[in-house]
């Protein structure tokens, strides 16, 4: 049933990804990117190979769409790779059969730990979207912009879904 479960909440948020946010141009600088909810959501005990397995498939699925040559595989295995190292570091270790995730964090450490992850996802998208650090002005301009937007729509989608505020 988590399997199925999740596999919906995947196929809503690449759904909300593409249908709504693609076309919503916010900024030259900045793209919103909502997909990493998924991967902020997934609990603490979901294997290595399963995480590396969703990652591929997720990143394959947003290059196929942004025909980006592999850059979203790229950000979201380098993700998935050092989630539980930002995790036990920002909010302390975490057993491996702990079925929570970030979701059930106070607002304040759930925007630190993903604000890091993003920051994270986002330098690497973005220099291996521009080929490198070309042009460093702007490297920086679209990491720091696309954080920020992708943090609010973050921040917005764990109040409104997190465990934490349920009633």
């Amino acid at each position: 049933m988590t399997f199925v479960k999740n596999f919906v909440w995947l196929v809503l948020v690449l759904f909300v990804q593409w249908g709504l946010l693609q076309d919503v141009p916010l900024t030259v600088y900045g793209n919103p990117y909502l997909y990493l909810w998924f991967f902020l959501w997934l609990p603490f005990g979901v294997s290595r190979i399963s995480l590396y397995a969703i990652a591929f498939a997720v990143g394959s699925i947003m290059d196929a769409f942004e025909q980006s040559g592999g850059a979203h595989t790229l950000a979201c295995l380098t993700l998935v790779a050092l989630k539980p190292w930002v995790e036990n570091a920002l909010i302390g270790y975490r057993k491996s059969d702990d079925n929570e995730g970030v979701s059930h964090l106070a607002l304040a450490p759930y925007l630190t730990t993903s604000g890091v992850l993003v920051l994270l996802h986002h330098t690497v998208l973005f220099t291996a979207e521009n080929y490198g650090f070309d042009n460093p002005l702007l490297l920086i301009t679209r990491i720091l912009i696309s954080s920020l937007i992708t943090l609010v729509l973050l921040a917005i989608t764990h109040a409104l879904f997190s465990k934490k505020y349920a009633a």
